[in-house]
């Protein structure tokens, strides 16, 4: 009944009664190729599938699994319901948008498909036990993906999730999981990894204060391991999305993505590829520099940092997507 009422509240969001919303469907677009048929971008962000997946109501997270045969991204509804949206393309075009077959009976978002397209990581609020009331925290779940289908989600079962909010997860190839999580207390979070040891996780640890040093989330762990974007504010170097490389198992001082990413500060929900082609993230450019004459505040940005995962308070969101060239740009200046 609940999986009705997340629809419900869809079709309110984008404006439409049912009957619209079947004939939307019937009227989808044909897309074709990997990227839902979109002009690819250069080194300059451009919206990610304007009016089909970023509408400008709220969209985050985008996520390809690794054939490229499905594609996953976030809506943060009405009442502070999140809920995962899939697409899938059958070699010749894509299905429109429709809330995916494990979520919408809670809130849930942050989709990551590991590299052997095995495994669904995602965040819930849906109760551990089925007997419980949701929670009021995020926890970290995954789907394991069976004849071609997701199947009963599996909550983690380390020390993985904690009585805080943890959230974002990002793995690389060899199934080493990087998480954010709000365990350290107060409206922090941090970032933390665990070694996979087959089926489930070794303990987590909170990587160093050349990383942890303010509010740091949103991450996306290269597959080898070699670099990691966060999302961050507090730093004197600006807020948003930061980018830092591994070398020999030390990671190097975070650098600001600059302007060409951070237009606000408040960018977040990094993704690139499983090619390695194109780098994903969630902004409100649009709205932010040319739709609103309200002054961008340092208080402002932390506000939206703190709620992004309780409420809609980041504003609405698109999804944005720019050449992977720039990471080697950014690689570069590291050295």
């Amino acid at each position: 009944m609940k999986k009705y009422f997340f629809l419900l509240l869809l079709i309110i969001a984008f404006g439409c009664n049912t009957k619209q919303l079947k004939n939307d469907q019937n009227s989808f677009p044909v897309l074709s190729g990997k990227y839902l048929g979109q002009n690819e971008p250069g080194l300059i962000p451009e919206i990610f599938a304007p009016n089909i997946v970023s509408t400008g109501m709220t969209e985050i997270n985008a996520c390809f699994s690794p054939d490229y045969t499905e594609f996953l991204f976030s809506v943060i509804m009405p009442g502070n319901n999140f809920v995962i949206m899939s697409m899938t393309y059958n070699g010749q075009q894509w299905s429109a948008p429709e809330v995916a077959s494990f979520s919408g009976e809670y809130s849930e978002a942050d989709p990551f498909i590991t590299a052997d397209g095995r495994y669904l990581y995602y965040v819930s609020k849906r109760p551990i036990d089925s007997l419980q009331a949701p929670k009021t925290d995020w926890d970290i779940w995954r789907v394991e993906k069976i004849n071609g289908e997701w199947v009963k989600p599996e909550h983690l079962d380390s020390d993985i999730n904690s009585n805080a909010d943890d959230i974002y997860p990002s793995l690389t190839k060899d199934g080493t999981l990087y998480f954010s999580s709000g365990r350290g207390g107060g409206n922090n979070r941090d970032i933390y990894f665990a070694k996979s040891n087959g089926n489930s996780f070794e303990p987590c640890v909170k990587l160093s204060e050349t990383i942890n040093k303010y509010w740091e989330g949103d991450i996306f762990i290269s597959p080898d391991e070699d670099y990691m974007i966060f999302r961050t504010y507090g730093r004197d170097t600006g807020s948003g999305l930061y980018i830092t490389f591994n070398s020999d198992g030390e990671w190097s001082i975070p650098q600001n993505m600059g302007k060409e990413i951070n237009k606000t500060g408040a960018e977040l929900c990094p993704m690139v590829d499983p090619d390695g082609k194109y780098f994903f993230f969630s902004s409100r450019h649009i709205i932010a520099k040319e739709k609103s004459s309200e002054k961008l505040t340092y208080q402002k940005i932390k506000d939206e940092f703190v709620n992004s995962h309780k409420s809609p308070g980041m504003g609405k969101t698109d999804i944005y997507w720019v050449s992977s060239d720039i990471i080697e740009n950014y690689r570069n200046k590291s050295r």
